[in-house]
């Protein structure tokens, strides 16, 4: 069976990881209103037209602050220069921003190369004529080889977005690589711990914390998995650990069902808070 590679790209919260679990009809991938939720690259098979599509979800493209950042991000483009087609994502309220332009300076030298969408996400509450005006706006451009509205969120224009896709995909002879093959637990798993915190946290202490898996263990019908949430001061930490553990308690049994529900295995969770000194 041939396959191919799809790569989902755009600013932080702009709805890529919901677009991904959309096209797969399953949640792969973790989803906040905090941007960066998705801190890892994900990747999701789906079978169409009888060839094998993986689909990439990269964390959003930024000016990274740190070698950690730096790390990521570099990780991100080479997964968007080893695809077939790319989908660029912008969000239908805000417009092509100065994020985006950004991001399409990196893309440029790709054109012609591989196929990118302009997938544009969001549309739900969008006046029609106001999307339709806009999109007649940016077909003038030369970035992009398809526009396609969708809303990711109620899986709206999904069908079209992939029924366009594989019109563009001829597919690859050979097995596909073995990274996109085999399950890697570890961003799974870290992404689902750090959905469910971050839907608990609230303003700039949303963006003082960090998760960092520290073991995984697979047994037979069982996984463990030991996890830091790595705090950058003492209060971050205590507002994480919640008036008599009941906070870290709650991610942590929030996090383990879903990942029993993932990985149809009993799954052992052990979160410890800690602060930057000691991580």
């Amino acid at each position: 069976m041939k396959w191919a590679k799809v790569t989902i790209t755009g600013k932080a919260n702009v709805g890529k990881s919901t677009l991904l679990n959309s096209i797969l009809k399953e949640k792969r991938a973790g989803v906040t209103q905090v941007p960066g939720t998705t801190a890892n690259i994900l990747y999701g098979e789906r079978i169409i037209n009888g060839i094998r599509i993986f689909f990439v979800d990269t964390p959003g493209l930024f000016r990274p602050k740190d070698e950690s950042e730096e790390k990521t991000m570099l990780e991100g483009l080479k997964e968007i220069e080893g695809s077939d087609i790319i989908y660029l994502l912008i969000d239908a309220h805000t417009g092509i921003t100065k994020e985006d332009t950004a991001i399409l300076e990196k893309l440029q030298p790709l054109y012609g190369k591989i196929p990118i969408f302009l997938v544009i996400n969001k549309i739900d509450g969008v006046p029609k004529e106001k999307l339709l005006s806009f999109m007649q706006e940016v077909s003038e451009e030369i970035f992009w080889d398809e526009i396609i509205p969708v809303s990711a969120k109620r899986g709206a224009n999904i069908d079209e977005l992939l029924k366009t896709t594989i019109k563009y995909i001829k597919g690859r002879e050979g097995p596909p690589p073995e990274y996109l093959l085999k399950e890697d637990l570890t961003p799974i798993i870290h992404d689902t711990i750090r959905e469910k915190l971050l839907s608990r946290l609230k303003g700039d202490a949303a963006r003082k914390v960090r998760v960092e898996i520290k073991e995984i263990d697979i047994g037979k019908g069982r996984i463990y998995a030991a996890a830091y949430i790595i705090a950058d001061k003492p209060s971050i930490k205590a507002m994480v650990i919640g008036k008599r553990g009941q906070m870290i308690k709650s991610i942590g049994q929030e996090a383990r069902l879903e990942l029993e529900r993932r990985f149809k295995k009993k799954v052992y969770l052990d979160l410890e808070a800690v602060d930057e000194k000691r991580a």
